[in-house]
């Protein structure tokens, strides 16, 4: 039988928030959809199998559990990529709920662009779990067609938002896991897609979303310059693919070229960052040269307020 949608959960040490995020996947149950739940545990050490155990005896959800040893969240994303049979994938952290029945009105603004070959999956909003509000700004019309570069920046669209994406397009893709990091931006694999594909884009809200302190949204500037291969890496894939790097408008291509060199220098020295920088394909050669000092300047600055 075909699978609608494999909602996807990394979790490290979150038990006590997936009984929330269950009770949530609980009202998007509907007759006309189905859907998987993919829990990867990334090396947790609380009880999260007293929790899984209740979820089995349930039998109300199809869910499959995986522990693996903690390499990061996007080391469970590779899992995911791997094992996911939904038609759409959707990546809920377990801070996150479902809003009710936000898979039938997914399924329902899918059906009839599934068949489109260049549409890569839909992204609507996400909510504040406290206020109910947008967390992002709302785009500009709905629907519209764009990318997820597009979005952040050439509409220069801020916030978190909730994206799913066609399961079929992220088969056979993987982030590298470094031994001595544990973060990197998810964006390393699906920005790739931004080069050949658009998503429909609306401003209905389909998850609430609630960070916590020790979370990665957080703290992502120190986890940032902790872990420059995986951010460097972010910023390589986009400068080394025209169709990618043209994407962002302005200064934000020079923003792009400016945190490679950053991150280059975070991530080997000095020296080390100019000999890999001067590697890097130079599509736009202003914006290439003057990043050069502009990422110099913003990782001593990093290194300053360390």
């Amino acid at each position: 039988m075909s699978v609608d949608f494999s909602i996807c959960t990394p979790v490290f040490n979150r038990a006590h928030l997936l009984p929330r995020l269950y009770a949530s996947l609980l009202l998007n149950i509907d007759e006309t959809l189905t859907f998987e739940w993919l829990i990867v545990d990334d090396g947790s050490t609380d009880d999260i199998a007293a929790f899984i155990s209740m979820v089995k005896a349930d039998a109300k959800l199809d869910i499959k559990y995986i522990k693996k040893a903690n390499e990061g969240k996007h080391s469970c994303m590779n899992v995911f990529f791997a094992q996911a049979q939904g038609e759409l994938m959707l990546i809920l952290d377990s801070d996150d709920i479902l809003v009710e029945s936000a898979l039938k009105q997914v399924k329902g603004i899918w059906t009839p662009l599934s068949e489109r070959k260049d549409i890569a999956g839909i992204i609507g909003l996400c909510l504040d779990m406290a206020t109910k509000e947008p967390s992002a700004q709302r785009f500009f019309d709905d629907p519209i067609e764009s990318t997820l570069l597009e979005n952040a920046h050439k509409y220069n669209m801020k916030g978190d938002r909730c994206d799913f994406i066609r399961t079929s397009l992220l088969k056979g893709k993987t982030f590298p896991v470094y031994p001595d990091e544990k973060f990197m931006p998810e964006a390393v694999v699906t920005v790739l897609l931004d080069a050949d594909y658009k998503y429909h884009c609306t401003n209905l809200a389909f998850k609430e979303i609630e960070y916590q302190a020790g979370g990665l949204t957080n703290n992502y500037n120190a986890l940032a310059i902790k872990n420059p291969k995986g951010m460097a890496l972010r910023f390589e894939v986009v400068l080394n693919n025209y169709n990618l790097i043209k994407l962002p408008a302005g200064l934000n291509k020079t923003k792009f070229y400016s945190n490679y060199m950053r991150y280059l220098i975070h991530r080997s020295g000095y020296f080390g960052a100019c000999k890999a920088y001067f590697k890097v394909s130079k599509f736009f050669k202003l914006s290439w040269f003057a990043s050069f000092f502009v990422g110099s300047a913003l990782a001593f600055l990093d290194k300053i307020k360390k």
